[in-house]
């Protein structure tokens, strides 16, 4: 009875929403669960990550580095342009009609960690890389392997042609 007595006042002082900010926190503090939580937000492309007014979701997801490529690719294109991101970075295309979706759990090394994310994209098989790092705010993606040669640090970084 005292425990409940000192559990009741608790909960009553302790508002509704710090404890959602809580469990949300816990949910996305490994790799795995902020690569699905990034994919949720971005909702197949109708989410608001890669485009100017999300600045505050590339910080949240990507390191400074790449959260400020995005930003730079995205604000010194000029508006009747394509810049470097003219496909959608999360499934690798301009086109989706993804099934078979899935987040592998996270290979962890230290502060970094890779996360594997596999999809079938119409015919196509995808598996992308994520590769993350472990910063003072949580894990962030550090970047995207595509595979082939391809990742999104470079795509972001090389002269367009």
């Amino acid at each position: 009875m005292k425990a409940f007595g000192l559990i009741l006042p608790l909960l009553l002082v302790v508002p509704d929403g710090a404890l959602a900010a809580q469990a949300k926190r816990a949910a996305v503090s490994t790799p795995d669960a902020v690569v699905r939580e990034l994919y949720r937000v971005h909702r197949k492309g109708y989410g608001h990550v890669f485009v100017r007014e999300g600045k505050k979701l590339q910080q949240r997801f990507f390191d400074a580095n790449l959260a400020n490529l995005i930003w730079k690719d995205l604000t010194e294109t000029p508006q009747d342009e394509v810049g470097r991101l003219d496909f959608d970075p999360l499934y690798n295309a301009q086109d989706i009609h993804v099934t078979r979706f899935r987040v592998g759990a996270a290979a962890l090394e230290g502060d970094k960690a890779t996360v594997h994310v596999t999809f079938q994209n119409y015919d196509r098989k995808e598996n992308l890389k994520f590769l993350m790092t472990r910063t003072a705010a949580g894990w962030k993606i550090s970047n995207i392997d595509y595979g082939e040669g391809f990742n999104l640090l470079k795509i972001l970084t090389e002269p367009l042609t």
